[in-house]
């Protein structure tokens, strides 16, 4: 749980895991904490949520661990404000001093896939780089019992500026009392790093052939490519099998091409 000084730094600003709901525009959660930031409501009590109480548990242990597979670790339980932003505040894990990144430490049951996970939390370690300046985000997750996975999550520049929008906006809203406006949600950065290879896969093989020998067919080269980047998962960085590949770039743009060797 948080200490009355963690509590005192924490006042008044818009926080890593207070953020989520403005990405993912759940008005229920707006409205709780636009109350909450009034002064009108008390903050949820969490002393009765069992996977919030273990998670405190294991953090301890989670962290030194971390240090000893990784390397040194400071600033655990820092609340941290923007250099520009008052109102943007983060209370750090630790931070990871070799890669100069905070450290989110995460208990989960174990029963969902990493990548889940990930893109859960990415509110949180996407707000967390954007305050402290840093370019990624060690995420540590015990999944049920077994030993931590670390993932290092990078920082998306154009998620981060419509953070700094809405929550400039929300708090423009608790300055003058004035409920928040509805919002579509944004979908969370895809961590686009995995390679995958295609060679067995029935669909993109028979795909591949036909858009390798229907490239001057445009109509039947279109479906086909149309199919095959509609089988390309969305966490990939690149797939590739039977003469050609797939490629995304940084702003999630998908490229078919002839493989040369």
């Amino acid at each position: 749980m948080l200490t009355a000084e963690q509590i005192a730094a924490r006042k008044g600003k818009l926080t890593a895991s207070r953020v989520a709901c403005l990405m993912t525009a759940d008005p229920v959660k707006i409205m709780q904490l636009y109350r909450e930031m009034l002064g009108e409501e008390e903050p949820e009590d969490l002393s009765d949520v069992w996977p919030i109480r273990l998670g405190e548990a294991t953090e301890a242990v989670q962290l030194e661990w971390f240090a000893k597979k990784n390397g040194l670790i400071t600033r655990c339980g820092e609340v941290v404000v923007h250099p520009t932003l008052t109102w943007a505040a983060a209370t750090l894990d630790a931070w990871y001093e070799d890669l100069r990144c905070p450290v989110e430490c995460k208990h989960v049951g174990g029963r969902e896939p990493l990548e889940v996970i990930i893109d859960r939390y990415q509110p949180q370690m996407q707000w967390q780089m954007l305050v402290t300046g840093a370019e990624q985000c060690a995420l540590s997750v015990i999944m049920g019992a077994n030993e931590p996975v670390v993932e290092f999550i990078e920082r998306d520049d154009e998620y981060g500026q419509e953070m700094i929008k809405r929550g400039a906006q929300f708090m423009d809203c608790v300055m003058k009392r004035r409920p928040p406006v509805a919002l579509d949600p944004v979908v969370a950065p895809i961590d686009a790093t995995k390679l995958y290879d295609f060679t067995s896969n029935n669909a993109w093989a028979m795909s591949a052939a036909d858009w390798i020998e229907t490239k001057e067919d445009a109509a039947r080269c279109k479906e086909a490519e149309k199919i095959l980047k509609a089988i390309v998962p969305v966490d990939a960085k690149k797939c590739r099998g039977h003469g050609i590949q797939i490629t995304r770039d940084r702003a999630g743009r998908l490229s078919l091409r002839e493989m040369t060797s």
